[in-house]
């Protein structure tokens, strides 16, 4: 035991070899000293240390744990007690000090001290009988609960479950444990006031006395229903992505098969249209050639049709020329009939002059036999003529038509030489058109090849994406 003697004003008279080792001070160190020299310098100038000498010196009795300072300035807990010792005249004289050396005690008391202090700040508490019946709670665990004390207390855990629960065989059965000393920690899901859903991580802690018997359980709490809440509603999201990024993943899947199948009808596609490229080149050369003959026939009937044209000339003036013959022709024949009625005149002088007219007369005869043989002649050649005159119209009025059928070929020749040039343009210009839609549809296929490797990569990433959603699902 450790001892020092006071005045009652709290000068130190004597302490004893426990006191000295307590404190580290010699005994010529503490004699003559004050009390204070023990206490921190704030409590000693405050009204508490005035008023704790003050009610010694009049004889009151003090006892506690007090914190002191020992020589160095190191803290120390003291369980002691101060008693005023009086003389026969019953004043006090001194101030007897009887202490021990309670610092490990204190020390581990003031540390479990704080962490409960630190545990009931951060943690819901609430403490049970073996039976579950509630004896207290911290103000934490109210709140998350949402009720007051005094609607709690006595009553049984059960009315912070679930009914189906509350009165199944695991209900009974964790309180079986608990009551034999098993230690329980979940997340559980509570019912708070008014029929709240809370859910919390928890430890059920049976506190045993010291013959083993439990005694009470304690409940350390906190308050997860945020992040539950937040998990469920990741667990549904996870399986809505899940299901979408299996839709994802399935289009994803077809539209590659579509991409390929594009790919090859673009190849298909290349292929045709190479092949009327090639066609259109052979078109547009074939067009060229009747171009080409289109224009020599139209040269040709050109040519026929002047041709013609100088034959109706021909015509007309062989035509002009059978007429001017017409003419002669009559006017022989004109001749002829003067010459026979002259002969026939001559004759009949030749009759009246008898025997002296006969050679005369013969003269008369023969040259009305050359009369009539001319008469005769220009009837043959006025046929002939008539004839010719005929032919020669009727050859001017076939020239007339063959030149007009010429002149509308001409007019047809022309007009399909012309289509024939703008569908020579339109084939020229198809053919370039496709073969920039070869390098179109070449293009095309690097494209969608590009696009099936891209198609591919995201159902690779949409399957990694798929398979990490499935893991943060379980």
């Amino acid at each position: 035991m450790a001892v020092i003697e006071f005045t009652p004003k709290g000068d130190i008279l004597t302490a004893n070899e426990n006191f000295l080792k307590a404190v580290g001070y010699t005994l010529a160190e503490l004699k003559g000293g004050h009390h204070r020299q023990f206490c921190d310098p704030a409590y000693v100038d405050s009204a508490d240390y005035r008023r704790f000498w003050s009610d010694l010196a009049a004889g009151r009795f003090s006892t506690g744990e007090f914190k002191r300072f020992v020589k160095g300035g190191r803290p120390v807990w003291l369980q002691a007690s101060y008693n005023p010792v009086r003389d026969g005249a019953g004043r006090v004289v001194k101030v007897i000090k009887f202490a021990s050396d309670v610092t490990d005690a204190k020390i581990a008391a003031i540390d479990a001290k704080g962490k409960m202090d630190a545990l009931d700040k951060s943690q819901a508490v609430i403490e049970f009988t073996p039976k579950g019946d509630v004896v207290t709670a911290n103000a934490s665990f109210l709140k998350v609960l949402g009720y007051q004390l005094a609607e709690v207390t006595g009553k049984h855990h059960s009315m912070f479950c679930d009914p189906a629960f509350a009165g199944s065989a695991d209900y009974a059965r964790f309180w079986q444990a608990l009551a034999a000393g098993q230690y329980q920690a979940a997340e559980y899901k509570r019912i708070g006031k008014g029929g709240r859903e809370v859910y919390i991580q928890a430890t059920y802690n049976p506190i045993a006395d010291d013959t083993g018997a439990i005694v009470k359980v304690v409940k350390f709490a906190t308050d997860v229903t945020d992040m539950v809440k937040r998990r469920i509603e990741n667990a549904n999201l996870s399986r809505q992505a899940d299901t979408e990024l299996r839709t994802v993943v399935q289009q994803m899947s077809g539209a590659t098969q579509m991409s390929s199948e594009v790919s090859s009808a673009s190849v298909q596609t290349g292929a045709i249209v190479n092949s009327v490229a090639a066609a259109s080149e052979e078109l547009a050369a074939s067009i060229e050639e009747i171009a080409n003959s289109m224009n020599a026939a139209r040269h040709g009937v050109a040519t026929v049709s002047g041709s013609a044209a100088s034959a109706n000339v021909s015509a007309e003036n062989l035509n002009r020329s059978a007429d001017a013959m017409s003419s002669i022709v009559g006017m022989i024949q004109g001749i002829a009939s003067q010459i026979n009625l002259l002969a026939l005149n001559a004759t009949i002088e030749s009759a009246r002059a008898g025997e002296a007219g006969r050679g005369f007369a013969v003269v008369a005869t023969e040259v009305k036999n050359l009369a009539n043989q001319a008469a005769h002649s220009t009837q043959t050649i006025s046929k002939e003529i008539t004839t010719m005159q005929t032919v020669t119209r009727e050859v001017v009025s076939a020239l007339d038509e063959i030149t007009s059928s010429m002149n509308q070929v001409m007019d047809s020749v022309a007009a399909v030489a012309s289509a024939i040039e703008q569908q020579s343009a339109v084939t020229n210009e198809i053919s370039g058109n496709m073969h920039e839609a070869v390098n179109a549809v070449r293009a095309i296929e690097e494209t969608i090849g590009r696009m099936s490797q891209v198609f591919g990569d995201v159902v690779t990433a949409s399957e990694h994406v798929k398979s990490t959603v499935e893991k943060l699902a379980s």
